[in-house]
């Protein structure tokens, strides 16, 4: 066990991914023996692999090169083997992001692990969704350059007290809707935002069997984005939703002379690879015309099911659809267009912040209702960046190479305080930095290089819907608190426990 001085910060070694599952993974080839005899081990193939976690992390999906595992088990068992993916990548293929999704199912309704689905981006661009039995559910292309993140983003709450199950959502400010999302970064600068609405009843079908003698497969709308940028690769980019009040970067936007009073629709923190800018604020009010009508999906829907499925297909059919931007491909293979080579709607830079040779490599958004994002920088500083009022609230020093993440613990009075994890792999330390103060590290573990800091997601796709739910069902779908776990290179997976 690794701890603080005062032990009033530990980690737990709480799973064990065996070499047996390890191998099963990464295979036998040249790179995993040294003069025939077997390396011990595969530390660094661990190091290079795509791992995603489920909500609580009680699964794991590790994926190498066109291969993926899904992996469950907590507790200090070894993990178990749930699937492995079906061989659908063709020539070249590999896999670059993978993302775990809970889908949301009533209690009475809910079976482990089949409301869980993977989604896997590839370095052809392609974004398939398996079952947790490894099966292929649906296939699509919406761009051709490599998917190098997948990320779901959640309306934003009225309340965030996860003890309190009053549970209701912020309305944008009256631009647009917001919904869930499902984000699809693409290296070149291309995000595709999937409506998290259309995609859960896309999948309900498929996990249903509801679909299977259905020739067209699943149908879900989507919008693409292209950021004004002047070279054409990003490390890093992610939406964060619609304003929720008045957006005083709108009047700064390049295209928005002619509509300063609007608000952003549409929000997003990038990290141009190439350039002067460290990081730049993308913003837009612009409302493209949806191509497809709700009724389609909700129809489909309430010919093959019933119960909570369908009340979730009448919401959607209902709530203000009128205003989406949203598209959908008609061709239910994934490509709309031969390739998915159409041109997404540009959006414009409305903040850009220029402190060369700073670059943002990578960003890790807290859950909405924080409104912040760790951004660390290739300069060996994380900034704690305010997604509202656009400014760096907290800059953290020396920490080149790291790997942030976010966790949520309630305190002796049982309110949830928020802390930004960072892992500095350069110097095996793990810090905890407390958010209200973060200048210096509440704690600080030496736990030794080889590790990996995977952030999990805090709420199930379809978990906004239920809004008006009493009981169980309410709480089903309240956010669970921000969490994250540590895997190390013999496999070896550990949790940061505290002590408030």
């Amino acid at each position: 066990m690794f701890a603080s001085k005062d032990k009033s910060v530990y980690l737990s070694i709480d799973g064990q991914i065996s070499d047996t599952l390890l191998q099963l993974l990464f295979g036998d080839d040249e790179d995993n023996t040294s003069h025939g005899v077997q390396a011990k081990p595969y530390q660094a193939k661990l190091k290079d692999a795509v791992c995603a976690m489920s909500i609580g992390g009680e699964y794991m999906a590790l994926a190498y090169r066109e291969r993926f595992i899904l992996l469950e088990g907590r507790g200090e068992k070894a993990c178990q083997l749930v699937s492995i993916s079906s061989d659908v990548a063709a020539p070249g293929e590999t896999v670059t992001s993978l993302y775990c999704i809970d889908i949301y199912a009533s209690q009475q309704h809910k079976q482990a692990a089949e409301s869980i689905c993977v989604v896997a981006g590839y370095s052809s661009g392609y974004m398939r969704v398996f079952s947790a039995r490894g099966h292929l559910l649906t296939a699509h292309r919406f761009h051709p350059q490599k998917l190098q993140s997948i990320r779901m983003r959640m309306p934003l709450q009225v309340n965030a007290e996860n003890n309190d199950y009053d549970i209701a959502y912020v309305d944008s400010t009256g631009a647009v809707e917001d919904n869930e999302e499902v984000n699809l970064t693409y290296q070149d600068g291309v995000m595709v935002s999937i409506d998290g609405r259309s995609l859960y009843l896309a999948l309900r079908l498929c996990l249903n069997e509801a679909a299977g003698d259905d020739s067209d497969g699943p149908t879900f709308q989507y919008k693409k984005w292209a950021f004004d940028l002047s070279s054409s690769r990003i490390s890093d980019a992610a939406s964060y939703g619609p304003a929720v009040r008045r957006d005083p970067l709108t009047a700064l936007a390049k295209n928005s002379s002619s509509s300063q009073n609007l608000d952003a629709t549409s929000r997003f923190l990038v990290a141009p690879y190439h350039g002067d800018a460290a990081f730049g604020v993308f913003t837009t009010s612009e409302d493209a015309q949806m191509s497809f009508s709700a009724v389609d999906i909700a129809g489909k829907v309430a010919a093959k099911v019933t119960g909570a499925v369908l009340s979730i297909a009448k919401s959607y059919l209902w709530r203000g659809n009128s205003n989406s931007a949203y598209q959908t491909g008609s061709e239910h293979s994934g490509q709309s267009t031969p390739g998915g080579t159409e041109a997404g709607t540009l959006v414009p830079c409305a903040l850009a912040v220029h402190d060369y040779p700073r670059k943002v490599l990578n960003i890790s958004l807290a859950p909405a209702s924080y409104g912040l994002a760790a951004l660390a920088d290739s300069l060996g500083r994380v900034m704690l960046f305010d997604l509202e009022n656009c400014e760096v609230v907290h800059m953290l020093k020396g920490l080149r190479g790291s790997q942030c993440a976010w966790l949520e613990l309630a305190a002796n009075n049982q309110r949830y305080r928020m802390f930004v994890v960072v892992y500095v792999a350069k110097r095996g330390v793990l810090e905890i930095h407390a958010v209200e103060e973060a200048e210096q590290p509440l704690a600080s573990i030496n736990i030794g290089s080889g590790w990996k800091l995977i952030q999990c997601p805090t709420q199930p796709l379809g978990g906004s819907f239920v809004i008006g739910s009493v009981g169980h069902e309410r709480r089903a779908a309240l956010p669970a608190p921000a969490s994250c776990v540590l895997v190390d290179g013999s496999g070896r997976i550990a949790r940061i426990h505290m002590d408030l």
